[in-house]
């Protein structure tokens, strides 16, 4: 059995919930949210949800059944409860729970949970963040009920926080010891080409590193290995090029150009353009002016 919906904002002293009709990108859209303190030992269920619903469990304990396995639930654990499967959840009768939650829904929905540590048949996870950290963001959406475009996108965003945060610390969880990257060589190679080109001028490959997100290492093995060339080598080939385009293409002085593609010595750019072209920067202006 689907569970009924009340459309709009809905407060007591024990529940607050936002509910609501309106979406503004299919990728991925906010159903509902809200927080609940329980004070005995309430069921919920038997239900099917149509979209993902998460619980973040902010004191206490309770249950949770699911394909016909009754798991004990407390505080800092978070539980999914994915679409088409029933559900059943109640708060212990000693120390009911109080929780926080966001149903969602999108095509990109699924991918991003298996991110976030629940692939298909896990609904349960641990986790590192202080549930405080969930229930801030969801207190965010909850300040924010109008329905606005500007607040739909405001919501969302904080949707794609809470996302990013349950990433971010499964991969902490799965990857203790080791550098995790969740991104495929090839997708950081041509991000790290892509920023060089167009700040060639002002940056290094520790900065472009950083600025990527990966170790300094890690970059230079995956560019070596896939350009044939290091970071650096690249940087440095780019520069040149850039500078013999100017010197053939312009009258700007060579010391002008230096500055312009990251040299603020025009004699250490000069020492750099011989040893790539085999002539200074002069001698190259005249002779494609020749």
């Amino acid at each position: 059995m689907e569970i009924e919906r009340k459309i709009g904002f809905f407060a007591t002293a024990n529940y607050r919930v936002l509910d609501y009709d309106l979406r503004q990108t299919n990728d991925l859209y906010i159903i509902c949210c809200g927080e609940e303190h329980f004070d005995s030992p309430k069921v919920i269920g038997p239900y099917t949800r149509n979209g993902w619903h998460l619980h973040f469990i902010t004191s206490g304990s309770g249950y949770l059944a699911v394909d016909g396995t009754t798991t004990r639930l407390a505080r800092g654990q978070i539980f999914l409860l994915q679409p088409g499967i029933e559900f059943t959840y109640w708060a212990d009768k000693n120390t009911p729970w109080s929780y926080s939650w966001i149903q969602f829904d999108g095509v990109k929905a699924s991918a991003f949970m298996e991110k976030a540590g629940f692939p298909k048949g896990i609904y349960i996870r641990d986790s590192i963040v202080k549930p405080d950290s969930f229930s801030t963001l969801v207190e965010e959406i909850l300040s924010i009920p109008e329905l606005t475009y500007a607040n739909e996108l405001k919501r969302i965003g904080i949707l794609y926080s809470i996302i990013g945060l349950l990433v971010e610390s499964h991969s902490t969880q799965c990857y203790p010891q080791t550098i995790h990257y969740d991104y495929s060589p090839k997708i950081y190679v041509a991000h790290a080409i892509d920023y060089i080109h167009k700040n060639y001028a002002q940056t290094s490959v520790s900065q472009l590193a950083d600025y990527i997100g990966i170790n300094r290492s890690y970059l230079t093995s995956i560019f070596k290995k896939l350009t044939g060339v290091s970071p650096q080598e690249y940087l440095l080939n780019f520069r040149m090029e850039e500078s013999a385009k100017l010197l053939a293409e312009s009258n700007l002085p060579v010391k002008t150009i230096a500055s312009s593609v990251g040299y603020d010595n025009p004699l250490t750019f000069s020492k750099t353009f011989k040893t790539r072209f085999g002539c200074s920067p002069q001698n190259y202006r005249n002779e494609r002016r020749a």
